[in-house]
C-alpha cells in the first residue's frame, strides 16, 4: 500500500468520525439554543436522541466493515443486496416489536388526575348498554371483546426508523465508493509516477556509455598522431566522467555546473581537429545564477551529434553551439554543416527520440523542440523553462 493510499484511508475514518460527532452533538446545541432563548432545556431528549443512533451506529460498523469490503468492492452485488434487504428486514421486525412492547406498556399506565377545584363535580360515567341508556349495537357493527384492540397498523416511526437505516447504508456507500475510488486513482498515478522515474532513469543511464564511447574514439584517432595530447585529452575525460557518473544520478543540476561541462567537452572536442577546416563557436553566459536548474546532460546528446556528423577532413565545416537565459526561459541552439548521408540522428542507444521522450517525461507540453534539416546543414533549437 502506497502513502497516498493511506492517507486517503485516513481521511475517510476522520470523515466519518466527524459526521457522527456532529448528528451526536446536534440535540446539545438544540437544547442549549432552548435554554439562551429562555426556555427550559429537556435533556431526557439528548439521551433519547444518543440511544436512537445505536442502532444506527450498529448498522454503519456492520455495513462499512463487513458487507462494503467483502462483497460490494468485490462485485458480489447480489449477496450485498441481499444483506441490505436481510439488515432491513431484521431490524424492521425489532423497531416493531419494540414498538408495539412501548405502545402497550403506556395503555396499560393509569392516567395523570389533576384535580384542581374540589369543589366541582366529577363528570357522570358514561352509560353502558345494559343500563338501557344506550342504543343497542347494530348487528353490522365492528364488536371487539373487552380488554383486547383492533390489529395495530404498521407505525410510521417504524417507516422514518427504516428510512434511517436505508439513508446510513446509502450514504455510508456512496461515501465509501468515492473514497476508494479517489484511494485507486492515487495508487494508479503513484505507479505511474514511479514507472516514469524508472524510465527517465534509464534513459539517463544510456547517456554515460554513449558520451564515453564517443570522447574515447576521439582519444583513439588523437592517440595516432600526438600521444602528449592523447594523455591531456584522458586526464580532461577523467573530469567530465567525474560530472556525468555523478550529475547524472540527480534529478537537477544548476545551468552553471552544465554550462562548465559543455565548455569542457567543446575544448576537449577542439584538440582533435584544425582549426582551418573546423570553425567551432561556442556562446554561453560566463556566469549565470545558482539558483536556476535544468536536467542533467540534456544538452550534450545534440552536440555529440554535432561533431559526429557535422566535422569533415575535406571540406570547410562549422559548428555553432549557443545557449542563453531570460525571462524564465532557457535557449538552447546547435547548428552543424551536414557531412554525412545520414538521418542525423544520435546513434549507440541514445537516438532523438530518447532525448524526446527526456523532455516529455520531464516538461510535459512545457517546452519547444524545433529541428530543422537541409542537405548541407542541421540545427535544433530547444527552448525549456528555467526551474
Amino acid at each position: 500500500m502506497t502513502k497516498k493510499s493511506t492517507i486517503w484511508e485516513k481521511n475517510e475514518k476522520i470523515f466519518y468520525i466527524i459526521v457522527w460527532s456532529a448528528i451526536a452533538m446536534l440535540p446539545i446545541v438544540l437544547e442549549l439554543w432552548k435554554l439562551i432563548n429562555g426556555s427550559e432545556p429537556v435533556w431526557k431528549s439528548v439521551v433519547n436522541w444518543w440511544g436512537g443512533m445505536i442502532p444506527l451506529i450498529l448498522i454503519f460498523l456492520l455495513h462499512n466493515h463487513v458487507l462494503i469490503p467483502q462483497l460490494l468492492k468485490r462485485g458480489r452485488t447480489v449477496c450485498y443486496a441481499a444483506s441490505v434487504c436481510a439488515i432491513l428486514l431484521t431490524f424492521g421486525v425489532l423497531f416493531f416489536c419494540l414498538d408495539c412492547c412501548l405502545s402497550e406498556r403506556r395503555m396499560k399506565m393509569p392516567p395523570p388526575q389533576h384535580i384542581e377545584n374540589a369543589g366541582v363535580r366529577p363528570p357522570a360515567p358514561l352509560p353502558r348498554p345494559h343500563d338501557g341508556l344506550m342504543p343497542p349495537r347494530e348487528a353490522g357493527g365492528p364488536h371487539h371483546p373487552p380488554g383486547k384492540h383492533p390489529p395495530a397498523m404498521f407505525p410510521l416511526p417504524v417507516l422514518f426508523k427504516l428510512l434511517l437505516v436505508l439513508l446510513t447504508i446509502g450514504a455510508n456507500a456512496a461515501v465509501s465508493l468515492s473514497f476508494s475510488y479517489n484511494r485507486q486513482q492515487a495508487y494508479r498515478k503513484e505507479l505511474e509516477n514511479r514507472r516514469l522515474q524508472e524510465e527517465l532513469k534509464y534513459l539517463k543511464q544510456q547517456i554515460s556509455p554513449h558520451f564515453l564511447m564517443n570522447v574515447l574514439n576521439n582519444i583513439h584517432e588523437m592517440a595516432e598522431e600526438n600521444i602528449k595530447e592523447a594523455q591531456n585529452m584522458i586526464l580532461e575525460l577523467s573530469c567530465l566522467m567525474r560530472y556525468v557518473l555523478y550529475e547524472s544520478e540527480n534529478d537537477m543540476t544548476t545551468l552553471a555546473a552544465e554550462l562548465r561541462f559543455i565548455s569542457s567537452y567543446v575544448s576537449l572536442m577542439r584538440k582533435r581537429y584544425i582549426e582551418e577546416l573546423v570553425t567551432v563557436k561556442l556562446d554561453v553566459p560566463e556566469s549565470c545564477p545558482e539558483s536556476i536548474r535544468i536536467p542533467p546532460l540534456l544538452f550534450i546528446p545534440f552536440i555529440e551529434n554535432a561533431f559526429k556528423h557535422g566535422v569533415s577532413y575535406n571540406n570547410e565545416t562549422m559548428i555553432d553551439v549557443s545557449l542563453s537565459e531570460a525571462k524564465g526561459k532557457i535557449r538552447f541552439t546547435c547548428s552543424n554543416t551536414l557531412q554525412r548521408k545520414s538521418d542525423n540522428d544520435i546513434k549507440g542507444g541514445v537516438g532523438l527520440a530518447n532525448v524526446k521522450r527526456r523532455l516529455d517525461l520531464i516538461y510535459g507540453n512545457d517546452y519547444s523542440l524545433r529541428i530543422d534539416k537541409t542537405i548541407q546543414a542541421y540545427s535544433v533549437i530547444l527552448i525549456i523553462p528555467s526551474l
